[in-house]
């Protein structure tokens, strides 16, 4: 099984690097599109800035995973054949991460339980309200939830059950 230190012949990304590349896996977005879908993505936790995403994305241009070309004005990206080919090895990676982290999740929920921790009494750096903070609480469960049903029918087909 790959764990979080697998290397492959491409190297490594970052988180970044890695959410800009998935935003334009599909079609060609120019610079705006890719920050605005990660604006909208985390709300109020992040909010990328344009000095911060234009030089990742220079970057992934440089390595050969982003390709780009003016049309009416605006610099449109998308992923070359070997950005296609660098997600796809990366991918069991970044899942494996992603069931790590829902293992991580349930344990400390279940503990947080155990404890009487509860989500008003969490700090919030945010300062969102008691509902909020429980709506988003749900929102990740039920993600974390639907990519764990996820993994598990892939390891189930996998192993022929």
């Amino acid at each position: 099984m790959m764990g979080p230190h697998h290397k492959n012949e491409f190297g490594r990304a970052r988180p970044l690097q890695l959410l800009i590349l998935m935003i334009v896996r599909n079609e060609k977005k120019y610079g705006y599109e890719i920050l605005k879908e990660l604006r909208d993505t985390f709300g109020d936790m992040w909010e990328p800035q344009t000095g911060t995403v234009y030089p990742v994305i220079k970057k992934l241009q440089n390595r050969g995973l982003l390709d780009s070309e003016m049309i009416d004005d605006k610099e449109y990206y998308w992923l070359t054949e070997k950005g296609k080919e660098f997600l796809s090895k990366i991918l069991p990676e970044v899942g494996y991460i992603v069931f790590m982290a829902a293992k991580f999740m349930t344990i400390v929920t279940k503990t947080m339980d155990e404890f009487g921790v509860e989500v008003s009494k969490m700090e919030d750096p945010y300062e969102t309200t008691e509902d909020e903070k429980l709506s988003h609480l749900k929102e990740v469960r039920s993600h974390m939830e639907s990519e764990l049903q996820r993994i598990n029918e892939k390891i189930n087909k996998i192993e022929g059950k």
